[in-house]
């Protein structure tokens, strides 16, 4: 059963750079929401000694910088797929967000 709270919208063109403090990789950001995204092809040993990230994600000539905390991961061979959740957003990821949104009482 989904139990978000934010509706996770899904984004093409979005890539990441991601680092743990120890090492960095870059990705792809899959889908995002307004407190959590879901960051994909990010290198399988990625992470595994610290519960926070600081994330660049950028698109065209938009860039945003985050703090994250990842939720789950799916590993697979040689990537792995991982859902975080955002920490001091700035507002401007807000505003992004908010023009991705469907329009209330839109089918």
């Amino acid at each position: 059963m989904e139990q978000r709270k934010h509706l996770r919208i899904a984004v093409r063109g979005m890539t990441i750079d991601v680092c743990d403090g120890i090492g960095c990789c870059a990705g792809e950001v899959r889908d995002v929401s307004r407190i959590g995204m879901c960051l994909v092809d990010i290198a399988k040993r990625f992470g595994k000694r610290t519960d926070t990230y600081t994330v660049v994600a950028s698109q065209a000539d938009r860039n945003f910088k985050f703090r994250v905390r990842p939720r789950w991961e799916v590993p697979g061979q040689i990537h792995k797929k991982i859902g975080v959740e955002l920490f001091d957003i700035p507002w401007q990821w807000t505003e992004y967000i908010i023009s991705l949104e469907p329009e209330q009482g839109k089918v």
